[in-house]
């Protein structure tokens, strides 16, 4: 089948897999990136390669018209932060991959939410697309088991072994999945918000079972901490549970790249972490 990718590198791995599978893709809708947690420069590489359209700004009707007019078969989505503009199922197969079992999970970015509570909505949904993001009819889904020590990057990590496999199986007998999907239950359905820096923001204060919950939340993309006067960005933490009189907050040792912080039950060792704001 002809081909369209939205998305970026994460899940071109899959995208390899359909092209051996025999899929032939003829376009690729990609977004700038920043290249140190999100990154597309092999996907550019790849349309270079195959001398395809690759386009990074916002997807237009013409642009979708115009595949549409090379007997464009399906509009695949991973990862894609825009919305795709509509057109007629009748004219090809729009679909989109996401990273939760559905209807729970809905959002832009569910996974530091899913990590810190919400596992029911642990898994991953190749869905219709519709002009309502992640509403779309269900085509085919997995659930996921969380472990304990789960973080932002083994849960990602998940969604990219399983999707090569997991795409080529729909994507093989697309007409079959396509006319028995199944309509999400709205009454079932949950909507998580982009995470903001609030979520974000690790609590002196808390246990540090919660503490390191949100550190595993955030992972490479980083959770925010104050230490007196200064803002930091923390990238990785250990955590130990101990008695102490020390206050919350407080810095109980120090090392050139180690800082010990007390919180409320417990220690918390700050491994990895940039300071992004004086207050003074």
């Amino acid at each position: 089948m002809k081909f369209v990718y939205f998305g970026y590198d994460f899940m071109l791995p899959a995208i390899q897999r359909l092209r051996k599978d025999g899929h032939e893709l003829v376009g690729i809708f990609s977004f700038e990136c920043d290249n140190i947690f999100n990154f597309n420069k092999q996907t550019i590489a790849l349309a270079g390669k195959l001398n395809i359209p690759i386009i990074l700004s916002k997807p237009q009707d013409v642009h979708i018209d115009s595949f549409l007019d090379k007997n464009t078969e399906v509009f695949l989505s991973a990862g894609y932060k825009y919305k795709i503009p509509s057109f007629d199922e009748s004219q090809a197969y729009g679909i989109n991959l996401h990273p939760s079992y559905l209807p729970d999970g809905r959002g832009l970015m569910p996974t530091p939410t899913i990590i810190m509570g919400s596992f029911e909505a642990a898994g991953m949904s190749l869905h219709k697309l519709t002009q309502n993001f992640d509403e779309g009819d269900i085509l085919y889904q997995e659930r996921f088991s969380l472990s304990n020590t789960e973080t932002v990057e083994t849960y990602s990590a998940r969604i990219a072994i399983r999707a090569p496999e997991f795409l080529s199986k729909v994507m093989g007998d697309l007409p079959h999945y396509w006319n028995n999907a199944e309509i999400q239950d709205e009454s079932k359905a949950s909507t998580f918000p982009i995470p903001d820096n609030n979520m974000r923001t690790l609590n002196w204060n808390m246990p540090v079972a919660h503490i390191k919950k949100t550190s595993r939340a955030f992972g490479y993309f980083g959770s925010l901490c104050t230490l007196g006067n200064q803002q930091l960005i923390v990238y990785d933490m250990d955590v130990w549970e101990e008695k102490h009189n020390f206050p919350s907050g407080m810095i109980t040792h120090q090392e050139t790249r180690i800082l010990v912080i007390a919180a409320s039950n417990g220690f918390v060792c700050l491994k990895n972490f940039q300071i992004i704001q004086d207050m003074d």
